[in-house]
C-alpha cells in the first residue's frame, strides 16, 4: 500500500514537471512564431500581391485576359479557394481573367484583414490558406500541370513570350518574378504546415495548463490510462468551455503520461517544440557595406502602406468627433468668424503618451491639421523610396554610407516618437466619442504593431551594418584587410 502511494506521488511530481516544461516550450514557440516566422509569411503575401497585380496588368494590356467587370461589387468575408473547373480554350481570356481577379482580391483580403499571429491562425484557417495557395501552381505553369488555372495561365504566358509586345527585359523580369514568387509561396506553405502541426501541440498544452494542472483534477488519475482519460473528459467542459474536445489529442496526452513508452513520446514532443533557427551560410568574402546600409532604407520604405491605413482611420475618427462637437453654439461662432474674415482656430487634441524606456506618462498637445500634413509628407516620402528606379531612391543610393546611416538613425528615432503620438491619438479618440459612436471609431493597434515590427527590423539591419563597420575598423587597426 505504501509502495503504491509512493509511486503515485512520484508520478504526480513527474507529470507536473513535464507539464511545466511543455507549457514553457509552447509559450516560447508562440513568441517565436509571432516575432520571427509569421512576419515573414505576411511579408511574402504582400510581395506576392505586388507580383499578381503586375502580372494582371501585363496580361490585360496584351488582351490575354478580360478583367472581371463585377470585381469591386464582390464582398469577401472569409478565405476560400479559386474555382478550378475545366473550360475550353476559346473561354480562356474571360475565365482566366475572372479567376485571376478573384485571386488578386483574395490575396489583398489576406494582406489587409488577416492577423498573422498564432492566436488568429487556427488549424481550420491554415487549411483554408493552404487550399487557396494551391489555386495556381506557380512552380508549374505549363500544359503538364494538373491544375486547370495553372495550365491556362501557362498558355497565356507562353503566348505573351512568343508574340512579344513587351521588351525582352520586361519579359525576363516577369519570368524571374514568377520563379521568385513560386519559391516564396513554397516557403509560405512550409511555414503554414509547421504552424498547423504546432497548433496540435498548443491544444495539448492548453489541456495540460487548464485541465491537468487544475486544482479540480484528481491527481490519483495521473498514473492510470483509463482513469486519466476519464478525468480529462470530465473536467474539459468546465475548464475549457469554448473549445471542442479532441479525443485523438487527449489520448496523445494520456499516452505521454501513462504509457510504457512515455519517455520516448515525451522526448519526441520536447524535441518538436525546440526552436530551430535557419543557419546562414558563411560567406568567404565580407558583405557589401553599401548594400547592407541600404537594406534598412528599403525596410523603412515599407512603412508607407501601414501609415496610409492609419491616415485613413485618423481622418475617419476626427470626422466623427467633429460631428459630435458641431453644436449650435459652435455654428454661431463659425458664422461670426466668417463674417469678420477670421480663420477658424486650429483643432488641438491633448493626448497622453507613455515614454519608452521610463514608462512615464505625460500630456502632449497635437495640432491635428499640422500633424496630418506631416504624416502625409512622410507617407509620400517613403513611397518614393519604395521603387529602386525612383529619383529619391537613386539620390539616397548615391550618398555616402555615413550619411545614409545617420538618415536611418534619425528616421527610426522620429518614427518611434510618432508611434507614441499615434498610440495616444488612438486612445484619445476611443475615450472622447460618445457611446453611440464608439463602434464607428476605427482602432489602429494592428497597424501600430506592424509598424513597430518594421522599425524593429530596420533597427536590427542598422545594428548589423554598424557591427560590420566596427569589425572592419578593428581589422584595419590590426593591419588586416
Amino acid at each position: 500500500m505504501a509502495d503504491e502511494k509512493n509511486v503515485a506521488t512520484e508520478t504526480q511530481t513527474q507529470t507536473g514537471d513535464f507539464n511545466a516544461l511543455v507549457i514553457k516550450a509552447v509559450d516560447e514557440k508562440i513568441a517565436w512564431f509571432n516575432s520571427s516566422l509569421l512576419p515573414k509569411v505576411q511579408e511574402a503575401y504582400r510581395n506576392h500581391l505586388i507580383f499578381v497585380r503586375n502580372l494582371f496588368d501585363i496580361l490585360q494590356r496584351r488582351s490575354l485576359i478580360t478583367p472581371d467587370p463585377y470585381k469591386h461589387d464582390k464582398k469577401i468575408s472569409d478565405i476560400s479557394g479559386i474555382e478550378d473547373t475545366d473550360f475550353n480554350e476559346n473561354e480562356r481570356s474571360q475565365k482566366l481573367g475572372l479567376r485571376l481577379s478573384d485571386y488578386e482580391s483574395m490575396v489583398d483580403y489576406i494582406c489587409t484583414y488577416l492577423k498573422f499571429v498564432v492566436d488568429q491562425l487556427s488549424a481550420s484557417k491554415i487549411k483554408k490558406l493552404l487550399a487557396f495557395n494551391a489555386s495556381f501552381a506557380w512552380g508549374n505553369l505549363s500544359s503538364g500541370s494538373g491544375n486547370m488555372n495553372s495550365r491556362a495561365l501557362g498558355a497565356a504566358l507562353s503566348e505573351l513570350k512568343n508574340t512579344g509586345g513587351q521588351s525582352g527585359m520586361t519579359i525576363g523580369m516577369l519570368f524571374e518574378s514568377i520563379t521568385k514568387t513560386a519559391h516564396d509561396m513554397d516557403e509560405v506553405n512550409r511555414s503554414l504546415k509547421l504552424l498547423g502541426n504546432f497548433q496540435r501541440e498548443r491544444y495539448k498544452s492548453d489541456v495540460r495548463r487548464n485541465v491537468v494542472a487544475s486544482s479540480k483534477f484528481n491527481k490519483t488519475a495521473l498514473y492510470d490510462h483509463d482513469a486519466m482519460l476519464a478525468e480529462i473528459k470530465r473536467l474539459f467542459p468546465t475548464c475549457m468551455p469554448k473549445r471542442a474536445l479532441s479525443e485523438e489529442l487527449i489520448t496523445e496526452i494520456v499516452n505521454e503520461d501513462t504509457s510504457a513508452g512515455k519517455e520516448a513520446l515525451r522526448k519526441k514532443l520536447l524535441q518538436s517544440l525546440k526552436i530551430v533557427e535557419e543557419k546562414k551560410e558563411k560567406k568567404e568574402q565580407g558583405p557589401d557595406l553599401h548594400e547592407l546600409v541600404m537594406l534598412p532604407v528599403r525596410t523603412l520604405a515599407t512603412l508607407t502602406e501601414q501609415y496610409n491605413l492609419v491616415y485613413g482611420k485618423l481622418v475617419n475618427n476626427h470626422d466623427i468627433l467633429e460631428m459630435e462637437n458641431n453644436t449650435f453654439k459652435q455654428k454661431v461662432f463659425r458664422f461670426m468668424r466668417r463674417m469678420f474674415g477670421l480663420d477658424d482656430p486650429p483643432v488641438e487634441y491633448e493626448v497622453t503618451i507613455t515614454e519608452r524606456g521610463t514608462d512615464q506618462k505625460k500630456r502632449e498637445l497635437i495640432t491635428y491639421n499640422t500633424f496630418m500634413e506631416n504624416l502625409a509628407k512622410r507617407i509620400k516620402f517613403y513611397g518614393t523610396l519604395s521603387a529602386r528606379n525612383s529619383p529619391n531612391y537613386a539620390k539616397m543610393n548615391a550618398q555616402k554610407n555615413d550619411f545614409i546611416f545617420a538618415f536611418i538613425s534619425k528616421q527610426i528615432s522620429e518614427n518611434g516618437t510618432l508611434q507614441n503620438l499615434l498610440e495616444g491619438l488612438d486612445e484619445f479618440f476611443k475615450a472622447s466619442v460618445s457611446g453611440l459612436n464608439r463602434s464607428k471609431i476605427k482602432g489602429i493597434k494592428m497597424e501600430l504593431t506592424t509598424l513597430k515590427n518594421i522599425l524593429v527590423k530596420a533597427n536590427q539591419q542598422r545594428s548589423e551594418y554598424a557591427a560590420y563597420v566596427e569589425e572592419e575598423e578593428q581589422l584595419r587597426k590590426l593591419g588586416i584587410k
